[in-house]
């Protein structure tokens, strides 16, 4: 049966599998190539793009209107991306079954803490930064408002502020990762990094500026500038050749003319990140001799 019989929800083109069968349509043609699930109980024609935001929209047809977009997909929303395409919607919400493809936390929010968003809520900016400190590891979720900082939503101080006097839960790391925060990354993988490294007792400077080749600036990830120490994370390469042949030469130059290069591929940051440390502590040591 044609889907032009079903009137969609929203201008995403979504509709719920209830709407699917009083249409006419029954599970077996919900299964067919012409559609495709979004979440559970919500679909749409497969020739519709995947994107996170399309997938927040589902999920505000299938959750009561009292949820609140949160955390990842709270950040993507307001146009930073940390949610990819099929990543769970992560929401604020209690008395509610479970729904494949959202992420959900029964905790306490104020309504002045979200607004209204295509039926249901969205969490305020410092909101989502106290969610993303408060339900993710330190390092990620540090890492996460260390993006939003950087796009110039937020400062520091407004969030640390938003944190003050209160008792949710998952404060304390919240109020840690506060702390840490520093909008100067330009990656998330470079917020991770930075942050081990301080939380192990050292300093790097993000984005440190370097008087390079004919005296333009080059810029590295995090360096230690005493020491001429330099660490740079490789993610960015992958699937660019000019970005990759540009970067090989900017690290060529650095060792040429003294810096000590450290690469950390994301293979590392995330299966050694203790060995990176390791490795970073003993060439700022190391070198602070050279450079005394």
């Amino acid at each position: 049966m044609p889907l032009a019989r079903i009137t969609p929800n929203d201008s995403a083109g979504l509709f719920t599998r209830a709407e699917a069968l009083s249409a006419g349509l029954d599970d077996n043609d919900l299964k067919s190539p012409e559609y495709r699930r979004v979440i559970q109980g919500v679909y749409s024609l497969a020739e519709k793009p995947s994107t996170h935001v399309r997938r927040c929209s589902a999920a505000a047809l299938r959750l009561p209107e009292y949820a609140v977009i949160t955390g990842r997909s709270a950040a993507t929303l307001y146009g930073v991306a940390l949610a990819r395409p099929f990543d769970p919607v992560e929401v604020i919400v209690g008395g509610c079954k479970r729904v494949h493809g959202v992420r959900s936390w029964d905790v306490r929010n104020s309504p002045s803490e979200s607004l209204l968003w295509s039926r249901i809520r969205l969490a305020t900016l410092e909101r989502t930064a106290l969610d993303l400190l408060a339900r993710n590891g330190l390092y990620q979720g540090v890492a996460y408002c260390d993006a939003l900082l950087h796009a110039g939503l937020l400062s520091p101080e407004d969030i640390r502020a938003f944190l003050q006097g209160r008792h949710d839960h998952g404060i304390v790391r919240a109020r840690q990762g506060a702390e840490l925060l520093d909008e100067r990354a330009e990656s998330v993988p470079e917020s991770v990094l930075r942050v081990a490294l301080v939380l192990a007792g050292l300093r790097p400077r993000p984005q440190l500026e370097i008087p390079g080749e004919f005296g333009a600036p080059l810029r590295a990830d995090l360096g230690f500038e005493r020491e001429k120490v330099v660490v740079e994370y490789d993610g960015a390469w992958h699937g660019d050749p000019e970005r990759f042949r540009r970067d090989q030469h900017r690290l060529a130059w650095l060792r040429a003319h003294g810096w000590h290069v450290i690469v950390v591929t994301s293979e590392r940051l995330y299966g050694d990140l203790a060995g990176v440390v390791d490795e970073v502590r003993a060439a700022v040591t190391r070198r602070a001799h050279d450079f005394p």
